[in-house]
C-alpha cells in the first residue's frame, strides 16, 4: 500500500524542487515533525510573553493543567526531585500529543503514524534514562545487569540486556501501531461514509491521542525511577 503523503509535504517538495531545479523527495514524517516544532515556536514564544500570574487566560490555564499533570506524575513515579526531569518529559508529552492530534486535521499525517518517528522517540527515551542512571550511580548502575547472587551473572546479564533493549522497541511499536491503526480506520470510514460517521470517530481519535501520550510518558518515568534505584 502506497504511503499517504501530507498536503504540506507535497507543497514543500514542490517549493524545494522549484528552487533546486529537480524533483525533491523530503520524508513526510520529517516534514510533519518539523512543522509541529516550528508552529509551536511561532505560536507559544510570543504567547508566553502575555502570560500573567494574576489574570491567566484560557490558553495559559490549559497549559498549566498540562504542566501540573506531568509534575504530579513525576512526583508519583519518581518521587522527590522528579520534577527536574520535567523539561524532557514535558517535551515528549507535547510533541507526541501534537503529533497524535494532527491526524484530525484534513490533509495532515501524524508523524507518530510512521515507525521512523516512534523508533526515534523510543531510542531517545532509552538513551535518556540510561544516561540518568549512569550519572546518578556511576559504575554501580551496571550491577543491575549482574544480579544477586553473583553466580547467576551468566544467566542474568543476557536477560537484563534483552529486557532493556526491548523497552525502546515496545515504546515505538505500541505508539506507532495505535496511531497508525486509528488514522487508517478513520480514513477508511471517511471514504466510505464522508458525512456524519467520521464525526463519531473524532472523539475516539482524541482519546487515543491522549492515552498513547500518557502511556509513553508514564513508561519513560518508570524507567527513570528504575534507573535511579540503588541496591539492585
Amino acid at each position: 500500500m502506497e504511503h499517504e503523503v501530507s498536503t504540506i509535504t507535497v507543497w514543500l517538495n514542490a517549493a524545494v524542487g522549484s528552487v533546486l531545479g529537480h524533483e525533491a523527495h523530503l520524508p513526510d514524517q520529517g516534514v510533519m515533525a518539523w512543522f509541529i516544532v516550528v508552529l509551536s515556536a511561532v505560536v507559544f514564544i510570543p504567547l508566553s510573553r502575555r502570560f500573567s500570574v494574576d489574570e491567566p487566560g484560557a490558553v495559559q490555564q490549559m497549559l498549566e493543567i498540562g504542566v501540573e499533570s506531568i509534575n504530579a506524575m513525576l512526583d508519583g513515579f519518581i518521587g522527590p526531585g522528579g520534577r527536574k526531569y520535567f523539561p524532557v518529559m514535558g517535551g515528549f508529552a507535547f510533541f507526541i500529543l501534537a503529533s497524535n492530534l494532527i491526524t484530525n486535521v484534513p490533509g495532515f499525517q501524524p508523524p507518530t503514524g510512521d515507525l521512523n518517528t516512534t523508533v526515534a522517540l523510543g531510542v531517545m527515551s532509552f538513551a535518556y534514562y540510561n544516561f540518568i542512571g549512569i550519572r546518578a550511580q556511576g559504575g554501580a548502575y551496571f550491577k543491575q545487569f549482574v544480579g544477586d547472587p553473583l553466580y547467576l551473572a551468566p544467566l542474568m546479564i543476557p536477560i537484563e540486556i534483552l529486557s532493556h533493549l526491548s523497552r525502546p522497541l515496545s515504546l515505538s511499536i505500541r505508539l506507532f501501531g495505535n496511531i497508525f491503526a486509528e488514522h487508517t480506520l478513520a480514513g477508511v470510514f471517511f471514504i466510505l461514509f464522508p458525512v456524519g460517521l467520521p464525526l463519531v470517530f473524532a472523539p475516539l481519535g482524541v482519546f487515543v491521542a491522549f492515552m498513547q501520550t500518557f502511556v509513553f510518558v508514564m513508561l519513560s518515568m518508570v524507567y527513570i525511577a528504575g534507573a535511579l534505584e540503588h541496591g539492585h
